[in-house]
């Protein structure tokens, strides 16, 4: 893929240009360091626009914990400018679609809207992210809010089940050591002098960048984002990179759980490269090909032919700025002779770390990623999703017309690697979740 630099300033004077999903695509950082990320996709007449944070559940500190969380609600509730009710009454009158989400890694929040609302839009992004107005009224009745949806969640038998188990699999002062919707205990006592410390430490413009897809001219979107990001002047410190404490060698301080279901579990995890490791591709085609895919080694041995389990489910992230833990739940009938699973799921796994993937498996799993590719090419929200996972994870936009050439780059050595070094017998957990008698 061609890229054009027209002149070595021209990270902050001139716009970048390079293709994504075969769209012409441009950025622009302002002098604030908020970096801006325009696909012109022609159609209908919309746009989505996301603004991310470089922030989540693995900035917490003990007795903050589920703060990136609450404040992925506190953002909808108001500014000194505009009142949450307003925020979205604003939004709504024009027949936006809104959201937001936050993991361990990232705070996004995002708008599908007509292109002649944009601008109303990116005036409302830019004004919480400069005047967000925290109250301890409203945090009161926010904190409600989690809290209700913290128990909602643990009513569901398989929610409950993986916060129960999450505490359990990650060595103290891990980044993804608790869940990312946090402790109820401190959720309950968050204050709003708490709130405005997270708010001011985190989100800033240069710990955050703005990608549009859509209907649109990157010239006008760089000059409205000029004028209404460009005049925000607070900034993040620089980060001090930490030591990420050794997953490979970690193991779960549980080996059996209880479950209020009848259905039996045996969780297998390990540990997952983070996105930036050179293992990062070869892994997840491993996994892909052996757990998740509906036509992986495993669901076709035991959900279509041997019919000894339910469903095999992936509990995790599969893409983390740190090395984690892979999480599969292998469900199956609580009845006796389960052990055979066990020993059906080694012996794939041994297979892999001596031959390699059938061959087979691995063109079609490129096969489906380039045909992903070209659905992805007609939504402007996949698009935007794609630009701005590639930009957080490895600081390149660009780097999404480069995945599929990553994994066609993994041999079959690479995948007997990555199998011995992350499936060893003495690297693989397997939590044996029961039913409650």
């Amino acid at each position: 893929m061609k890229k054009f630099l027209l002149l070595p300033l021209s990270l902050f004077l001139l716009p970048l240009f390079s293709f994504a999903y075969i769209y012409p695509t441009f950025d622009q950082t302002l002098s604030n360091g908020l970096k801006i990320v325009v696909c012109e996709k022609p159609g209908n007449g919309f746009a989505e626009l996301e603004v991310w944070y470089r922030v989540g559940s693995k900035d917490e500190q003990p007795g903050i914990r589920g703060m990136a969380h609450m404040f992925e609600h506190m953002m909808f509730r108001g500014t000194t400018h505009v009142s949450g009710e307003q925020f979205l009454e604003k939004l709504d009158s024009v027949g936006a679609q809104w959201n937001a989400y936050t993991t361990f890694d990232r705070t996004v929040y995002h708008e599908y809207l007509p292109i002649n609302a944009v601008e109303m839009a990116m005036m409302l992004e830019s004004d919480r992210m400069a005047n967000l107005n925290v109250t301890q009224d409203v945090l009161n009745t926010e904190r409600q809010v989690v809290g209700e949806e913290y128990r909602n969640g643990i009513s569901n038998w398989y929610q409950k089940m993986v916060q129960d188990r999450y505490e359990n699999l990650y060595p103290e002062g891990h980044p993804y050591q608790i869940d990312v919707i946090g402790n109820l205990d401190e959720i309950t006592a968050f204050t709003a002098p708490q709130c405005m410390q997270f708010y001011d430490k985190y989100y800033s413009p240069n710990n955050a960048f703005v990608v549009i897809v859509g209907d649109v001219k990157h010239d006008d979107i760089f000059a409205l984002a000029k004028k209404y990001f460009g005049p925000i002047t607070k900034q993040l410190p620089a980060a001090v990179p930490g030591k990420c404490p050794d997953v490979m060698n970690a193991h779960p301080k549980i080996t059996d759980m209880n479950l209020d279901f009848p259905l039996q579990d045996y969780c297998y995890t390990f540990a997952q490269p983070a996105a930036d490791d050179k293992d990062y591709y070869a892994y997840d085609m491993l996994i892909s090909l052996l757990f998740t895919d509906e036509n992986s080694i495993l669901n076709e041995r035991l959900l279509k032919k041997e019919h000894s389990v339910y469903a095999i489910i992936q509990g995790n992230e599969t893409i983390d700025l740190y090395p984690s833990r892979t999480q599969l739940d292998v469900f199956m009938p609580p009845m006796p002779g389960n052990v055979k699973v066990k020993k059906a799921i080694r012996e794939e796994m041994d297979n892999i770390i001596a031959n390699g993937l059938p061959q087979d498996k691995v063109d079609d799993f490129i096969s489906a990623m380039e045909a992903q590719e070209t659905l992805n090419a007609y939504s402007a929200e996949n698009i935007a999703a794609g630009l701005g996972e590639e930009e957080y994870y490895y600081h390149d936009y660009n780097h999404v017309d480069k995945v599929i050439g990553e994994y066609k780059k993994v041999t079959q050595d690479d995948i007997k690697h990555v199998a011995a070094t992350y499936l060893s017998a003495d690297h693989v957990d397997i939590i044996n979740i029961k039913p409650t008698e």
